[in-house]
């Protein structure tokens, strides 16, 4: 069975009419409730005159009596559907999105709502309107026997289907020796005289305009559309068209967004190019425009940048020896320097012993100005005995010294 659709119903339901398909009450026993999909297959598969690819089934438990369910099975043809419905619903945009019910469903729950007197007791009722013709046969507020004709009919028809719908009420028990009231609900006056002398009471018309009774019959189609009936006639290959046809329009969309995005970057890579080139101009104008003072304020760094190192005497030659005459040991000797501008400063020379040497490199290598000291030899001079050395004290070099 199809499930309940939660889309924003149409002021305007659809719904088939009893006559336009070939159904019936069947009876089972109150515990097959639990597994009646298979059952009433069967009896959809006895009752169905159509070709097996052209038939659309439906079923809905309509009440109980005595222990016994009372379920209400309809077959429709799918082509008979579709020449009533299927171009409407296609036009509104609501193929297979809104349920397609039953009208006899329907009066089931607005006919007990216009008439309480329906809600207890036996009653006889015949609904009559311009579309549809139904008898129905009412046992404590339940619907135990219903029989669908064509709103063509004539009393003597009415009256002979009444008669058979009671002979076979009696035969399966469904009467009681209660009275038996009479209800027409129709939209010609006269109509009531078809049920004369079938009940126990003289039967009551109830006579409705054709407005009145399509309003009962929407408000009862949006009522069950809006609870938990699953009563669907709606055929498979309307879904399926349904769904091809979100489809096809889910395609269209994308590439609808995809051609727009397409454009856009396109539009883009050749508009970006042009853009920047436009602000690369202006930007080479703008320099231009500044070139002489950009110029001047150059040459004024350069000439600063200038005097301010020959205003640095940090690695002047006289402060390299400042720094190796106060770090020497007092019986070091220097016997050459040689100085290299902002470089590094080469010295050899004798001391006493290695200590004096190797102190005199600490010393040297703790003031910031200077990189590494660089001991190359140390060894005892033959003629002299004292140690001769050669030292490399590497400079910071200006790059460093600024980071």
């Amino acid at each position: 069975m199809a499930k309940k659709k939660t889309s924003t119903l149409p002021n305007s339901l659809p719904a088939v009419y009893a006559h336009e398909t070939v159904s019936a009450l069947v009876r089972l026993p109150e515990e097959t409730a639990g597994a009646l999909d298979e059952a009433i297959q069967l009896q959809a598969e006895t009752l169905s005159p159509f070709d097996e690819d052209d038939t659309t089934a439906a079923w809905e438990v309509i009440g109980t009596h005595d222990g016994t369910l009372f379920v209400w099975v309809a077959v429709a043809s799918n082509t008979a559907l579709s020449e009533a419905w299927h171009e409407t619903l296609q036009n509104r945009g609501l193929l297979a999105s809104v349920r397609l019910d039953a009208t006899p469903l329907c009066w089931l729950r607005a006919l007990p709502e216009a008439e309480p007197a329906l809600k207890t007791g036996q009653a006889l009722v015949l609904l009559r309107t311009a579309c549809e013709t139904l008898l129905v046969l009412f046992t404590q507020g339940n619907a135990v026997a219903l029989r669908g004709l064509a709103p063509t009919s004539t009393p003597a028809d009415i009256t002979r289907e009444a008669m058979r719908l009671l002979a076979q009420a009696a035969l399966d028990h469904l009467l009681d020796d209660s009275p038996l009231k009479g209800i027409c609900f129709t939209t010609e006056a006269g109509t009531v005289a078809a049920l004369t002398d079938l009940t126990t009471e003289p039967p009551q018309e109830v006579v409705l305009t054709e407005e009145a009774a399509m309003v009962m019959l929407q408000k009862a189609l949006h009522q069950r559309a809006e609870s938990d009936r699953t009563f669907d006639l709606t055929p498979q290959i309307w879904r399926d068209e349904a769904k091809a046809t979100r489809t096809r329009r889910a395609l269209i969309v994308m590439g609808v967004l995809f051609g727009i995005l397409w454009s856009l970057a396109a539009l883009t890579l050749f508009l970006l190019p042009k853009y920047y080139a436009q602000r690369a101009k202006e930007a080479a104008l703008r320099i231009q425009a500044h070139r002489s003072a950009y110029n001047d304020v150059v040459d004024l760094q350069e000439r600063v940048g200038l005097i301010m190192r020959y205003q640095d005497r940090r690695f002047s030659a006289l402060e390299m020896m400042r720094l190796i005459c106060a770090a020497k040991a007092s019986d070091m000797t220097f016997l050459s320097v040689t100085y290299r501008q902002k470089q590094s400063l080469r010295l050899t020379g004798l001391c006493g012993d290695t200590s004096g040497v190797y102190a005199f490199k600490e010393t040297v290598q703790k003031d910031e100005r200077i990189k590494e000291v660089r001991i190359n030899r140390l060894a005892q001079d033959t003629k002299t005995r004292q140690q001769r050395f050669d030292i490399d004290i590497i400079f910071v070099i200006e790059s460093e010294d600024e980071q």
